[in-house]
């Protein structure tokens, strides 16, 4: 399995990051009499495109959108939230306590600009729905993410970079148009299928026991369920380049699931 696919997998299973951009002194000196350039780090939360650019949402009273506005190159540190030992196994079976250093997390550098996208905004929200409280605000907007590298820390002695050319995913071409229709028609239509597939096709899957599974996203690479606040994702092996063929895959899921 080629360590590309595995990290991309592990940027869009995460739903949550770390955003960091280069403080903006200038209304800091009045207050702490700091004059120096610092690197300035905040939480947030993180949805992608289909090409795996990151989409945020930010204030722009934030200190971290203050900062943009004088420098736009930026990293997001994503850890991991879901466990897939069959993307990064266990550094040591024998231990029964795994040492959270020895788990992945990856930090993406690249420029972000605001974005008025419905798509880019459909998929952030889908993502993470109790946004649709404060999205509207005046003062709020959609950033994306142009990656320019990637630097990927799999555990103990499983370090690499990446270019932006070895880290996006590209092999794709009709993906977008809709998506918000397949979501719909699964969540009113197909909840069996979904309660199947969480159940038994997501492995170290800990929140099957109450409620429904809701599928908030699709990409080129898999897709992605929430219940409450867990989100949990399962990985294509195959890029699937066309989403018309997404219906076809989650008939042969629902199969596969009945089959486990």
């Amino acid at each position: 399995m080629k360590i590309e696919y595995a990290t991309r997998q592990l940027i869009r299973s995460s739903s949550r990051g770390y955003l960091s951009t280069e403080f903006n002194t200038e209304n800091l000196r009045k207050r702490i009499g700091l004059r120096q350039k610092f690197p300035y780090s905040t939480f947030t939360l993180t949805a992608f495109d289909y090409d795996l650019s990151p989409i945020i949402l930010l204030s722009n009273l934030s200190e971290h959108t203050i900062n943009l506005k004088k420098k736009n190159l930026v990293s997001i540190m994503l850890c991991e939230e879901q466990k897939n030992y069959n993307l990064f196994p266990k550094f040591n079976k024998s231990i029964k306590y795994e040492d959270p250093m020895s788990r992945p997390r990856v930090t993406l550098i690249g420029k972000i600009n605001i974005t008025k996208k419905n798509l880019h905004r459909n998929r952030f929200l889908s993502r993470h729905p109790a946004s649709k409280l404060y999205s509207n605000f005046q003062d709020m907007n959609f950033y994306k993410m142009k990656i320019k590298g990637a630097h990927l820390v799999g555990g103990f002695a499983n370090v690499k970079w990446f270019t932006r050319s070895e880290i996006i995913c590209k092999d794709f071409s009709d993906f977008g148009k809709h998506e918000m229709q397949i979501l719909d028609h699964m969540n009113t239509s197909y909840q069996k299928s979904l309660n199947l597939y969480a159940k038994k096709l997501i492995p170290h899957n800990s929140l099957n026991n109450v409620g429904n599974w809701k599928l908030v996203g699709i990409d080129p690479e898999g897709f992605d369920l929430r219940k409450k606040d867990g989100v949990i994702r399962y990985c294509f092996k195959k890029i699937i380049k066309d989403e018309k063929k997404i219906r076809d895959k989650f008939l042969f899921l629902h199969k596969l699931a009945i089959k486990n």
